[in-house]
């Protein structure tokens, strides 16, 4: 007899909070596996690695599935975009999965997730997404979104990872000094 199993956690920090990236990975020179960046360590820079966090054998992860969360700005309202990329296991080129656009909502970040080298740090002016839309999507099962319309509850994006290892969120359109865009942004994900 087969038991499904869901695997519960906490979650985890896909992208330190920070301003929009500077630079966007450039697919069209550095798109292939071996210009992946370094693994998400304590520096909370770089792409999450699914197979270190559970997996079954070298290239057998138990995980099916990838939640993405945004917070951040100081106040809510505040507007951000993102773009998800991916690799396989090795040798491969990355894939843009899913490009969007966020608005932050009235419900407060408290206490941060899990945050890079442990320990509660409690928030100050800090908000959840409540609204993330799917503007563009490149992914063999599709992409969801919890929250297309404000709920003032964090929304979230998903997806099957499809067997897909290592994830990197991106931050667009959030330069803090323009008065709508949200300015610093931290990525969080979780799994099943």
């Amino acid at each position: 007899m087969n038991n499904l199993t869901t695997l519960a956690h906490g979650l985890k920090i896909a992208r330190n909070e920070a301003d929009e990236d500077g630079t966007l990975l450039d697919l069209a020179t550095l798109g292939n596996y071996a210009n992946r960046p370094a693994i998400l360590g304590e520096t909370g820079i770089g792409v999450i690695d699914l197979l270190a966090d559970k997996h079954i054998a070298e290239t057998e992860m138990e995980i099916n599935g990838i939640e993405f969360f945004f917070s951040g700005g100081s106040a809510a309202n505040k507007t951000f975009g993102w773009r998800i990329l991916a690799w396989k296991t090795a040798n491969g080129m990355a894939r843009l999965a899913g490009i969007g656009t966020g608005i932050l909502g009235t419900q407060a970040v408290v206490i941060y997730p899990l945050v890079p080298g442990g320990g509660a740090i409690a928030a100050s002016n800090k908000f959840w997404a409540d609204t993330l839309v799917v503007s563009k999507k490149n992914w063999p099962k599709g992409i969801e979104t919890t929250g297309t319309t404000a709920l003032d509850s964090a929304a979230s994006i998903w997806m099957d990872d499809a067997g897909y290892r290592f994830w990197k969120v991106e931050i667009t359109d959030a330069d803090g000094s323009t008065g709508d865009e949200a300015g610093d942004i931290a990525a969080w994900y979780g799994y099943w």
